[in-house]
């Protein structure tokens, strides 16, 4: 049997990530890597069954402002009811002819699952699972901690048992399921932490989607996977609300909705009215009415799963006192938004900051419309009030053409998308002395209407795989293939391309399984004063001490910063100044907490800035600027779909290293075939 597939990350790790975790799903024989074009590594995989799977790999998505690919894959989930500006890490397709056809969207969170972090995939689950194409799975290494600022583990925290149960409920309401999966994470560790001693480590869901992947490729029923993983989510969520305060939801509370209610979490809360919906406003960012308003929300409101949610729930028996307050509040109200909101249905009040001082959108918070949709249902009539700083520009966009705003922002995107009313009371930047604030009210039930249509298309489409352009995740592409199949005895410990994930960095001190280690840190740190670098990777036998050799990667060589090199090694050497977070022996997957100190003195330091460069670009001019000991360039030759490399180093270490890659590639080119050094 000869089967092709197709990854579409959003970069590189993405897909190697979603293709490891393939290879644990059928037994793999043999593998060949090449290059379907220098913007698609593949993998020609032989099972032990004989059977022959291409695995071709699409770094970097179209969207927002990128016309990277000629085609828009995620043109197949808009067609049928995909509306906001959200996509999942990773997609896998199957060439069928001359089209390809979704199996699944997979997001990956290595992140710590609390606050409103918890909820920020939320958009990118609703928006794919109401297109009817595709299953969509959210795996979360569970468990993650959050760090002091010595890097000292803080207590536990679980995200809040609204955040699965909304998973499940959306997945009642579709075709196919959005379904939190847990993997268990190097950090999970009972003996260490007392609160995870009760946890059932059968509700991990890694061989369970093995068993999905498995089924999708060889077009298995997967139902029963899906019911499992479903349950096993629900199982880890009554395990999380055993630790629910008295303004949240209890696990009992979750049971009730579950089986007396028909998975109907409002009106449980109607019926039973625990707590009342109580917005917290820090003092700083009290302006205008937002107070008032939080204290009106309150007076009439009945919290849903928890206090400290940022939405309430307002019954159609309070709503006519609601509106008449707010009138009072607003006298700027029209007419036709004060009628269609004095209606006698429920009506839920979302309400959030949004944006950030500056005026940028909060990324996390666009979840939270979503969270509320996937809890309730897309019938529900939500008012959100937002009163985060928000932009003149942004203000002339929403008074001329809200759904312009709507297409180039995704926070404005699930405000329209999903609101039936919206208020903007917000501080207008920038500010002046006597500035005040800019207050909006929108009737917005015409444009929720008009999202909420599903087309329901059917859409033929096969990407072609040669891009418009190359970008900066080409660049992170051919490091990453570099450094893994081509140059012996490395080790990659970091490769965070744009929208790649910098949860954490690995060193291992020796590249022989049966004595070394692998140690990681993880919750990496902003850091101010070094550049945590794009790529790390640890290369053994060339030098006396293994070479830690980090790599700041650019799509060209005038976005390289001036002395990123040395910004790059400082980062390594803070970095090792506090204890690794976990560690393992290379030849075992059981990780302990580590109290291990790594030394730097152990190693030595390399830095390489890579960008694209037109041909006959000298390297040295940028080289005093950069301070790095390496530059590459690359420069794609159309003529031959190969990369042309120019490698030259800038110090004794440098040109050391240099010699020794230029000769590794040439030499080994029969691994690989894509690459010439000049």
């Amino acid at each position: 049997m000869i089967k092709h597939f197709r990854i579409h990350g959003d970069n590189i790790i993405e897909c190697e990530r979603l293709y490891n975790i393939i290879t644990k799903s059928v037994p793999v024989q043999r593998e060949e890597r090449f290059f379907l074009s220098p913007a698609c590594p593949s993998v020609k995989m032989t099972t032990k069954n004989s059977d022959t799977l291409f695995f071709k790999f699409f770094p970097g998505f179209n969207k927002n402002t990128s016309d990277r690919w000629t085609s828009n894959i995620f043109q197949l989930l808009k067609d049928n009811g995909s509306f906001l500006n959200e996509t999942p890490d990773v997609l896998l397709t199957e060439e069928t002819d001359d089209n390809e056809k979704i199996l699944l969207a997979i997001e990956f969170c290595s992140a710590l699952q609390a606050g409103n972090q918890a909820w920020q995939r939320n958009g990118r689950a609703y928006s794919t699972i109401r297109a009817n194409i595709c299953p969509y799975l959210y795996i979360i290494d569970f468990v993650k901690y959050e760090l002091d600022k010595n890097r000292k583990r803080k207590a536990l925290r679980f995200p809040n048992a609204a955040i699965p149960y909304s998973y499940y409920n959306a997945s009642r309401l579709w075709k196919y399921p959005a379904i939190q999966v847990y993997f268990k994470s190097e950090e999970f560790h009972p003996s260490f932490d007392p609160s995870l001693q009760n946890f059932d480590t059968s509700l991990f869901g890694e061989e369970d989607v093995y068993a999905l992947l498995h089924g999708l490729i060889y077009k298995t029923d997967v139902s029963s996977i899906y019911s499992t993983l479903l349950q096993k989510s629900l199982n880890v969520m009554d395990f999380m609300s055993k630790a629910n305060s008295v303004n949240s939801f209890s696990q009992k509370d979750w049971f009730s909705i579950r089986n007396d209610y028909n998975g109907d979490i409002l009106a449980f809360a109607k019926q039973n009215n625990p707590f009342p919906f109580a917005k917290k406003i820090a003092r700083k960012s009290v302006t205008g009415h937002n107070k008032e308003f939080a204290d009106l929300a309150t007076k009439y409101s009945i919290g849903i799963a928890s206090k400290d949610l940022p939405f309430g729930l307002i019954p159609s028996h309070s709503k006519v006192e609601f509106v008449n307050e707010l009138t009072t509040l607003y006298p700027e109200m029209s007419n036709d938004f004060r009628n269609k909101l004095a209606t006698e249905t429920d009506l839920i009040v979302c309400m959030f900051k949004g944006f950030k001082p500056r005026g940028d959108d909060a990324r996390p918070d666009r979840g939270i419309l979503p969270l509320i949709t996937m809890l309730s249902s897309e019938k529900t009539e939500i008012l959100t009030f937002v009163y985060g700083e928000t932009s003149e520009s942004t203000v002339q966009k929403l008074d001329q053409n809200i759904l312009s705003l709507a297409h180039g922002n995704g926070l404005w995107s699930a405000i329209v998308s999903l609101s039936d009313f919206i208020i903007l009371d917000a501080p207008k930047i920038p500010k002046t002395v006597q500035s005040s604030n800019i207050i909006r009210l929108i009737q917005n039930k015409e444009n929720k209407a008009a999202s909420l249509t599903i087309k329901n298309q059917a859409t033929n489409m096969l990407i072609y795989p040669y891009p418009t352009h190359y970008t900066e995740n080409d660049v992170d592409t051919f490091i990453h293939t570099i450094f893994n199949y081509i140059i012996p005895d490395t080790f990659e410990g970091f490769c965070n391309p744009p929208g790649g994930d910098w949860s954490g960095i690995s060193l291992i001190n020796n590249i022989n399984p049966s004595i070394g280690t692998e140690f990681r840190w993880l919750t990496l740190p902003r850091v101010s004063d070094s550049k945590r670098p794009d790529h790390i990777t640890v290369l053994f036998n060339l030098f006396e001490k293994p070479l830690i050799i980090c790599t700041e990667s650019k799509e060209s060589a005038r976005n390289l910063e001036p002395g990123i090199g040395p910004a790059l090694t400082k980062y390594i050497h803070d970095l090792l100044s506090y204890c690794p977070s976990v560690e393992r022996s290379l030849n075992s997957e059981i990780w302990t907490i580590s109290t291990s100190t790594v030394n730097a003195s152990d190693f030595i330091c390399a830095s390489i800035g890579c960008f694209f460069a037109p041909p006959n670009f000298d390297l040295s001019s940028i080289s005093y600027k950069c301070s790095c000991d390496i530059l590459m360039g690359f420069t794609i030759d159309s003529s031959t779909s190969r990369c042309k490399i120019q490698i030259k180093g800038f110090s004794d270490l440098g040109n050391t290293l240099a010699d020794y890659l230029k000769c590794m590639i040439q030499f080994r080119q029969s691994l690989i075939n894509i690459f010439d050094i000049i």
